[in-house]
């Protein structure tokens, strides 16, 4: 997706900094006002600044809703991949790691409400194209808890009737469910976390440390 002509014409960290201010100013724009019924104007008196530096970084709302888009996805990508889950050592690591990967996803709502709200239900409607985007970036979480799962099931410490398929697939609707449920309600990421952990591992079977 494109970022912008003029994204060159500054450098440095205050380049980059107004840069991410004028992202985050934009999906605040786009979630309070609709992004058909906001234009560049609201985006810069939001922020304070001028129409000449929001053009110094992208060409058209469209660009900047490419820009908002593109963090969001970013953010979300970096709380999943970060913890090498496929590379556990055994189960209880695996599900350790997943635990983690749930906190971190519902920090990261606390921390950007108005951008995660924004790319996980505003923007797919404004292009249908996104909603396969979202969908692609846990699907790549799914993929690598399957192969992980699938190693499990060539050790012997899970039963090869296991769909890992479908676990995978599942971990990944768990995740974006947890990205989800913190923008409706007052939920702490422990009131998510374990719930999902215990249900994922009576699914495929694997009983909790301790039982």
């Amino acid at each position: 997706m494109s970022h912008g002509a003029g994204g060159g014409r500054t450098a440095g960290g205050r380049s980059a900094e107004r840069r991410r201010e004028l992202i985050q100013a934009a999906a605040q724009v786009f979630v309070a006002q609709g992004y058909a019924n906001c234009g560049v104007a609201d985006i810069v008196a939001a922020l304070g600044v001028g129409h000449g530096t929001f053009y110094n970084y992208f060409t058209s709302k469209r660009d900047v809703l490419d820009a908002v888009v593109d963090r969001g996805f970013e953010l979300i990508r970096d709380r999943i991949v970060e913890d090498a889950l496929g590379r556990s050592a055994d189960l209880e690591e695996f599900f350790e790691r997943y635990r983690r990967i749930v906190d971190r996803l519902h920090e990261l709502v606390r921390q950007e409400p108005e951008l995660i709200r924004f790319v996980v239900f505003e923007a797919p409607s404004i292009d249908p194209v996104l909603i396969d985007r979202l969908l692609g970036v846990f699907g790549q979480f799914g993929d690598v808890a399957a192969e992980f799962l699938a190693d499990g099931v060539r050790r012997g410490d899970l039963h090869g009737a296991v769909d890992l398929e479908v676990v995978g697939e599942a971990m990944g609707s768990i995740l974006l469910a947890s990205a989800v449920f913190p923008l409706h309600g007052p939920a702490t990421a422990e009131d998510l976390a374990a719930p999902l952990v215990d249900f994922l591992r009576s699914g495929i079977g694997v009983e909790p440390v301790g039982a």
